[in-house]
């Protein structure tokens, strides 16, 4: 079984009677008292092994190993078989089904049958997977082949029809259409280049010297830098356009989608200071066809859900960006794929004031898709086509009712059985509902609404760093948190939050699911707006972003205006002072330091943050360096 298995398994322990198994206390077997004692042994190895840093992971492992020790105690009262490192297919196939029984016969913790044999059969996987992938297989490779076999049969069986009807494609002839992928081929060039392992920053990312070299093998031209230039982003490296000089490999989304793709499909891993390759990843580049197709495939699907599902959950029309191209992917892996006439029309159907919005939206997404056509995921020509090796990945990511739900697509499984999927630019096209309304994305007020000026100056700065921008007072919070991060130059890697009243005073931010802000007892900042917190002139408000490096920014709401008289775009810098620091330099003080050592050739740290900051000889940081112009631009393309 491949990794795309084990991963794939994890997700089904999610509950499943929190691995608490069957077994009534008082009754456990002598086979499963004498199997828990063998598993003892092995917890430490597949906890280590099956931990992949997820929150939960090491938990569910010992779940998982909790409901194997269940099964093979009946496997084992069964059969008098004495290791737990080797079973014969048919008798564990009964136990498996004496286990799925037991468990439907018992309370069921709000688990259906059907998820409970899931996690059962997901669990038993992920085991075998750890036993053949470590060595410690102790059957036949005939017993393996079997056990493996009956258990994906089963997992099939589990699995509730879906809207893809998947073909079937000799492994011959799915390899070669993987093979040729242009996204396959910059995989492979990006993977060689990696090689042995690359340096990385304290978040992970490419250090800017490497960036040039890194963006080339997914076939983009760029040059990292501390100063971004405004030249657009070309799409090749053949590009006629001019070569831009981005901050960060964050920049450059292709790569970005890459790299990240390149760590879920377990071929990289990030680590403190290097970026290094699996120690099974060269069955990507060197394995057996098999191999090469089970990983292809896996990076494939990988990247699909990082190029359209990996989008930041509190920005609403992301959110429908990421609608609209599942519900094409998925019509175009039909018989009656989405014409791209039909597609474009889709604003003709929306209502009066969202036309304007939904063409934009519906013009992004078509731009996205162009993406990954050029990529080789998707052929548009009058129509959009998946080819016929990749809709198998297609499925595997997108055809999900929750998911279809979560993107507006479906009503939510658990509320609804009825069949209402969407196909963008069907006879009856609408834009998929979000929680939030398409005018609260804009940022712009009516006509004599409030606009208020703050002066926003990032604490103990030297020489003082702060910036007068103009934004309306119903922005909603986390509109204006991205305002600062652009005025600033933050990456957004960091938790940041809002706080009124100096330190005990109320803070606002972004909460999870539980209504929490990571642990703390905070309140939504999504449910405030700036004229909330800032009711008049002289009103003030702190927002601190990375906790670490602890960038305290002191808002102060200096005017009420009535409107923008000039109607300049909102929110719009009007003036400011001081070049933004660089993200992870280590607060003010931090970055003071690196002030100085990179304009002294004399200091020791000299080369090393010249490096770091991609700095070109004899370029000069000036610290009071400001171009409101730059920032502007970069507000305009934010909103």
């Amino acid at each position: 079984m491949s990794k795309s298995g084990r991963n794939r398994h994890k997700g089904n322990g999610s509950g499943g009677k929190n691995g608490a198994g069957s077994q009534v206390p008082g009754s456990v077997s002598l086979s499963t008292f004498r199997v828990g004692r063998a598993l003892d042994a092995l917890t430490p190895a597949f906890v280590q092994w099956f931990d992949d840093g997820s929150p939960g992971a090491a938990a569910l492992a010992l779940g998982c190993l909790k409901q194997v020790e269940n099964v093979l105690g009946r496997y084992m009262d069964s059969t008098a078989a004495a290791e737990v490192t080797g079973f014969e297919p048919v008798p564990l196939a009964a136990a498996i089904s004496d286990e799925v029984v037991a468990l439907s016969d018992a309370p069921a913790d709000g688990m259906t049958d059907l998820e409970n044999a899931g996690f059962i059969v997901g669990a038993f996987h992920v085991y075998v997977d750890f036993l053949a992938e470590t060595g410690q297989w102790s059957g036949s490779a005939e017993q393996l082949a079997g056990v493996v076999d009956f258990l994906d049969l089963i997992a099939d069986d589990d699995d509730e029809p879906g809207v893809i009807d998947v073909p079937y494609i000799p492994e011959e002839e799915a390899l070669k259409a993987l093979s040729e992928l242009p996204l396959i081929r910059r995989a492979t060039a990006l993977l060689r280049w990696i090689g042995d392992g690359r340096p990385v920053t304290a978040t992970g990312a490419l250090r800017l010297r490497d960036i040039e070299a890194a963006a080339a093998c997914v076939g983009v031209a760029v040059k990292g830098g501390a100063k971004q230039t405004s030249a657009p982003l070309p799409g090749t490296a053949v590009s006629s356009e001019p070569v831009p000089t981005v901050r960060s490999m964050y920049e450059v989304p292709l790569l970005a989608q890459m790299w990240n793709a390149l760590e879920a499909a377990e071929l990289i891993q990030i680590k403190s200071t290097k970026a290094v390759p699996f120690p099974d990843s060269a069955a990507f580049l060197t394995g057996s066809d098999s191999e090469r197709l089970d990983e292809f495939s896996l990076f494939a699907l990988c990247f699909l859900r990082e190029a359209v599902l990996g989008f930041d959950p509190e920005q609403p029309w992301e959110r429908i960006l990421a609608g609209i191209q599942t519900s094409i992917l998925i019509a175009a892996t039909t018989a009656d794929p989405p014409s791209m006439e039909r597609v474009l029309a889709a604003p003709h159907h929306a209502p009066a004031a969202e036309k304007s919005m939904t063409e934009l939206l519906t013009s992004m997404a078509v731009g996205r898709l162009e993406g990954l056509s050029e990529l080789g995921l998707l052929t548009i020509d009058t129509h959009f086509r998946v080819p016929a090796a990749l809709i198998g990945c297609v499925a595997d990511v997108f055809d999900d009712d929750r998911l279809l739900a979560e993107l507006g697509l479906e009503e939510d499984p658990d509320d609804s059985d009825d069949d209402k999927f969407l196909r963008w630019g069907g006879p009856e096209t609408a834009v998929p509902e979000t929680a939030v309304p398409l005018t609260a994305v804009t940022a712009a007020p009516q006509v004599g609404a409030p606009v208020l000026q703050l002066k926003i100056t990032l604490n103990d700065s030297r020489p003082p760093i702060w910036r007068r921008v103009l934004v309306p007072a119903g922005m909603p919070l986390p509109q204006l948190h991205q305002v600062i991060q652009s005025l600033f130059g933050w990456f957004d890697y960091h938790l940041h939050e809002f706080r009124t009243g100096g330190f005990r005073g109320p803070a606002y931010a972004p909460l999870n699911d539980e209504g929490e802000f990571y642990g703390d007892a905070s309140l939504d900042e999504s449910s405030v707006t700036v004229g909330d917190l800032l009711p008049a002139v002289g009103s003030t408000l702190t927002y601190t972003y990375d906790f670490g490096d602890n960038w305290v920014h002191s808002i102060k709401l200096e005017k009420v205006l009535t409107s923008d008289d000039d109607g300049g775009q909102l929110p719009r810098c009007t003036a400011g002072r001081g070049a933004a620091p660089a993200e992870d330099s280590g607060g003010t003080r931090g970055w003071a330091n690196i002030v100085q050592a990179v304009n002294d050739p004399g200091h020791e740290d000299n080369r090393e943050y010249r490096e770091w900051l991609g700095m070109v000889p004899g370029e000069i940081l000036d610290p009071r360096a400001f171009d409101i112009d730059e920032l502007n631009e970069n507000l305009a393309d934010l909103f």
